[in-house]
Formats: C-alpha cells, sequence, structure tokens
C-alpha cells in the first residue's frame, strides 16, 4: 500500500508517525468505479471512511425517489464516524461520481484503537462537529436563501471566500446537475438563475466556468456565511 496517499487525511494528521502507521494498517482500500455505491442509507454502519483519490456524493432520497445532496466528498475526508456511535445506521447513501479510492477502517478495530489513541477519538470529535456545522449551514442555506443566493454563495465557495476581481473566471468544479442539486433545487432551475444572472450583468456563464462581471452585486447576494466547503 502506498502510504502517501494518506497525507492529507485530516483525520490522521495529529497522530505520531508510528501511530498513524498503524491506523492506517487496520484499515483496507476499497476501489470504486464511477456511479458504484460504497453503502446505502439504512443499512449497519461497520465502518468509518476516508476518501484517499476522487469524489464521492452522500446522498438521501424522498418518498418520491427525488436525491438530495448531503456532501460532495473530496480527498482527505473523512466521513460516516458518527453513523457508529449514533443510531448504527448510515444516514445517507454514498456514491462516486468519478472512479475514487477510500480507505475503510471497521468499527471494532477502530474501538480498539481507539482505547490506546485518545488522540484519534479526539480527531474524530472534530470531524463530527465539522460535519454539524456543514449540515446546520446548508439547512440554512436552503430555507432561508432565494436559489440565486444559494448559487451565489456556492461561486464564493469556489474561490475559498475571496471576492473575485471583475473579469475573473471561476471554475465551477462539479456538472451543473451536481450545483443544482447543492444548491437545493433542479437543474432546469439552476439554468434560469444562471441566465437571470447574465442578464442582471453580473456573470456570464461557459459550460465549466463562470467570468464575474460585477464582484460587489455577487457579494451582496452571497452575504459570505460558509467556510468553502
Amino acid at each position: 500500500m502506498d502510504r502517501s496517499i494518506f497525507s492529507d487525511v485530516a483525520l490522521l494528521t495529529h497522530l505520531s508517525e508510528e501511530d498513524r502507521q498503524e491506523v492506517i494498517a487496520a484499515g483496507s482500500l476499497v476501489r470504486l468505479k464511477k456511479n458504484q455505491v460504497l453503502f446505502h442509507e439504512g443499512v449497519q454502519a461497520d465502518a468509518i471512511f476516508a476518501l484517499l483519490k476522487g469524489r464521492m456524493k452522500l446522498v438521501r432520497y424522498s418518498e418520491k425517489g427525488r436525491e438530495l445532496l448531503i456532501h460532495l466528498v473530496k480527498p482527505g475526508q473523512s466521513f460516516a464516524e458518527a453513523a457508529l456511535f449514533g443510531s448504527g445506521t448510515f444516514p445517507a447513501t454514498a456514491e462516486a461520481i468519478e472512479p475514487s479510492q477510500c480507505w475503510r477502517l471497521p468499527r471494532e478495530r477502530l474501538l480498539t484503537l481507539l482505547q490506546t489513541r485518545p488522540e484519534l477519538g479526539m480527531a474524530m470529535l472534530a470531524s463530527m462537529a465539522l460535519w454539524t456545522r456543514r449540515l446546520a449551514g446548508k439547512l440554512q442555506l436552503l430555507t432561508q436563501r432565494r436559489v440565486e443566493e444559494r448559487l451565489a454563495v456556492y461561486l464564493f465557495s469556489r474561490t475559498g471566500g475571496v471576492l473575485p476581481s471583475k473579469g475573473e473566471t471561476v471554475q465551477l468544479g462539479a456538472p451543473k446537475h451536481l450545483i443544482a442539486a447543492q444548491c437545493g433545487t433542479a437543474p432546469e432551475v439552476l439554468s434560469r438563475t444562471f441566465k437571470k444572472l447574465e442578464e442582471s450583468e453580473i456573470l456570464t456563464v461557459g459550460s465549466d466556468h463562470v467570468v464575474v462581471l460585477n464582484p460587489a452585486k455577487l457579494r451582496d447576494l452571497a452575504e459570505w456565511i460558509g467556510d468553502g466547503e
């Protein structure tokens, strides 16, 4: 196993090198094809995961089958920690949106490691606290913001919260149907919103990017509240 691919896993950052290597060895690699499901919502949670390569989406489905995107997982991020200590089942479905590689740490090995490595427990608590903040922010975004405001917040997340300059190109970073899901809306509504922002001369839209024409108006729409996620 090439352990250099674990360098960006936040869950392991504060461990000593010896402990870090032992924790890595306690898990295993899982390779996923595009659209392959890692686990389904509601099934027994038997492990935690960290994404090493690729991209994953965490989604829930309504009774009518509508997909609600909870989060896009980036390399270095861990997920499913809370499920091991809460209801015991996964609260969402994890699916690869491109060929991906995950690290899987089984529940039994994790519990053994936590008894001797409190730093790992603290890292898990920090990760779960971050997830709580993300979900609270997403709930606020979806319930209190108009679609154009949600889209502006998303665009600011692509710049790390930094106000883009006039004429600056911002890469969208995901297909537009996934951006729509992150904004809690339908793809056709997102298309109309992009058109509305173009007509208002706030930005122009390309296939995988936008060009900012009026940074001040974009900032007013966003009123930046996020943490870059």
